[in-house]
């Protein structure tokens, strides 16, 4: 190496030393300064002595100075626990249909947590109830102790009602009684105003015939594929087209695609709810069109969210029926394809 060159490193270490040094020397004599002007008048005593104490973190009086054992932590933690367990249990419900109507005889399942143990999968933690609805649909569990408790409504002939927006069943709930600073789970129930369970009156089983066909092989240029679903009873045909700038040679990287399905002589209709039995009798298309673009958050590569897959069908001759069609890309375009008719002719999907 150049000693010229070894010179100037050299000097460039010690320049960075001393410009250190004097930084550290203009802070001190900062502070010193500081505390000088503080310590001149008397009656700035106190905060001079507040600023010294300050540079010491403080310490917490209350905090044990020997540290919490596994089986002293253990201890703590189920003495806690079995405080919350020990919580007033009062509960009241009413049943009704979905017309507002009481339902009688219907069989509330309880279950309470009232008890504690390190096992998670130990079964003896909660104590099951069961409660029978009034005449007025009303049902009560009262002067129990617990820390949650969790509610199942059955009745002979109903099932379980959803909450349009959420798809919510309205026929469970979970309440706490342990901690009221949680909205989701805490409520309070009263004899004046119980907890309203819906269940819905089941409609007659449904005559249905069911066909299916899967990994249909699709091209990404939008030609036509057509997809025959029969049965002994009936037959339809679905006419699937996919456009998609998937890359080649084959890679993860996102792209855009879309498809259109069509089914011949019939239309069609999402289907948005949780555990669908009618089918509408208004509001179908003649082709339902599935967008893809590569920023889609979820399921991407399927054409799977939102309701984008399962759908009602109206036949032209007035007869319903309830398909999945689902559009697959990747290294191969595919589609899945199942129908189930209704024999019957009506809207009724009831399983």
């Amino acid at each position: 190496m150049n000693q010229n060159i070894r010179y100037g490193i050299v000097f460039l270490f010690l320049g960075i030393i001393a410009i250190i040094s004097i930084w550290q020397k203009s802070a001190e004599d900062k502070y010193f300064i500081e505390e000088k002007k503080i310590a001149q008048k008397p009656q700035n005593y106190q905060l001079l002595a507040q600023k010294k104490i300050d540079i010491v973190p403080p310490v917490d009086p209350t905090r044990s100075i020997v540290r919490e054992t596994k089986e002293q932590r253990e201890v703590r933690l189920e003495n806690l626990l079995k405080k919350a367990l020990n919580s007033p249990v009062n509960f009241w419900g009413r049943v009704v249909d979905e017309k507002g109507n009481p339902i009688s005889g219907a069989r509330a399942e309880i279950s309470v947590t009232d008890n504690f143990s390190w096992n998670p999968t130990a079964k003896n933690t909660r104590t099951e109830y069961v409660r029978k609805s009034d005449t007025n649909g009303l049902f009560s569990l009262l002067e129990k102790k617990g820390g949650s408790l969790h509610v199942n409504m059955y009745a002979e002939g109903y099932v379980p009602s959803l909450d349009k927006k959420t798809n919510r069943k309205l026929s469970c709930v979970s309440l706490s009684y342990s901690d009221k600073n949680d909205g989701m789970y805490f409520q309070n129930p009263t004899e004046v105003n119980p907890i309203l369970f819906i269940l819905r009156k089941k409609n007659s089983i449904a005559n249905l015939a069911h066909a299916f066909k899967d990994c249909v092989s699709i091209s990404k240029l939008g030609e036509s594929q057509r997809i025959e679903l029969k049965t002994k009873e009936k037959v339809s045909e679905f006419v699937v087209r996919c456009w998609s700038s998937c890359p080649v040679p084959f890679t993860y990287d996102r792209y855009d695609w879309r498809a259109e399905i069509h089914i011949a002589g019939g239309k069609l209709q999402a289907i948005t709810e949780f555990e669908p039995f009618l089918a509408p009798t208004e509001g179908y298309q003649r082709a339902f069109k599935v967008e893809m673009p590569k920023d889609t958050r979820e399921n991407w590569l399927r054409s799977s969210p939102n309701g984008n897959r399962d759908f009602w069908v109206q036949f032209d001759d007035g007869t319903y029926g309830k398909a999945r069609i689902e559009v697959k890309t990747g290294r191969e375009h595919e589609v899945d394809a199942e129908i189930w008719y209704n024999l019957d002719g009506t809207n009724n999907f009831e399983q």
